[in-house]
């Protein structure tokens, strides 16, 4: 009568991408009692189940225990650094941009906000200095604000409200300028019937407003990027949902009319 074979041990199957913790053990087959004896020099080419091969063990995929470190987005007080962080975050939401076409829509420091304290001003620092000063000399033209800020998100614009309404009037209330659940046909007539100083919104609304020459140029003073970090520190100028319309802002709408004489408008970082 011919002998049985021994059969043979098969290891749980694991997917390519399933990772094992170093310390934990691979195998998980149980161990069988052959039904004849077992010559020595099979026995002895058999691997136990519950010891696996220390080549199986290096094999093994670790964790990385390396995660990329997020920094914490930091606005200088040099107004020539700031121009230059907007420069680099502009290259990057056009990377296919030449050189020379970067140059021609570059910030120049004469392009930002400087007040007599060359310091870093808070953003209602900054926001007085224009609407107090200017409440008595510009004339009052509907849709055309003093302070335009720009910031990354629907919520962000309602904090912001909170700090600007106490430098707004109740006649010229502060203008929130974002899609959700306002329609732009809405905006369009707010800007058209009620004189505002001070517009709060975000790059997409605020692009369309000014594209269709609702939201107007003529008093506007100061430009505010609001550089505040989201709970995934992202910020207005490297979200893929909101860079390429801030940047077109600059790009399409506030360089050309820069050139303007009549128009003395300047950047600020915050």
């Amino acid at each position: 009568m011919p002998s049985d074979k021994l059969s043979k041990l098969a290891a749980d199957d694991l997917d390519d991408d399933f990772a094992l913790d170093p310390i934990t053990d691979a195998s998980s087959s149980e161990d069988e009692s052959p039904a004849v004896p077992v010559k020595p020099q099979q026995q002895s080419s058999a691997k136990r189940p519950h010891q696996p091969d220390s080549s199986d063990r290096s094999a093994a995929p670790k964790k990385s225990k390396k995660a990329g470190k997020i920094q914490k987005f930091s606005v200088p007080a040099d107004l020539s650094e700031q121009a230059d962080i907007w420069n680099r975050y502009m290259q990057k939401a056009y990377p296919g941009i030449t050189t020379l076409e970067l140059d021609d829509i570059k910030m120049q420091p004469k392009h930002m906000y400087s007040t007599e304290k060359d310091t870093t001003e808070s953003m209602e620092d900054l926001v007085k200095t224009v609407v107090s000063a200017g409440k008595a000399k510009n004339k009052i033209m509907l849709g055309a604000p003093q302070v335009l800020v720009i910031c990354s998100s629907a919520l962000r614009v309602i904090e912001l409200l909170k700090v600007l309404r106490p430098l707004s009037s109740p006649k010229r209330p502060v203008l929130k300028l974002f899609s959700r659940h306002v329609k732009i046909e809405e905006h369009k007539k707010m800007l058209a019937k009620a004189p505002v100083d001070i517009a709060v919104g975000t790059p997409n609304r605020v692009l369309k407003l000014l594209s269709d020459k609702d939201l107007k140029v003529n008093r506007l003073k100061l430009v505010i990027i609001d550089c505040w970090q989201d709970d995934k520190m992202r910020v207005v100028v490297d979200m893929d949902d909101t860079r390429k319309d801030l940047f077109s802002i600059w790009r399409d709408e506030l360089l050309p009319a820069s050139a303007n004489p009549d128009f003395g408008f300047r950047f600020r970082l915050v």
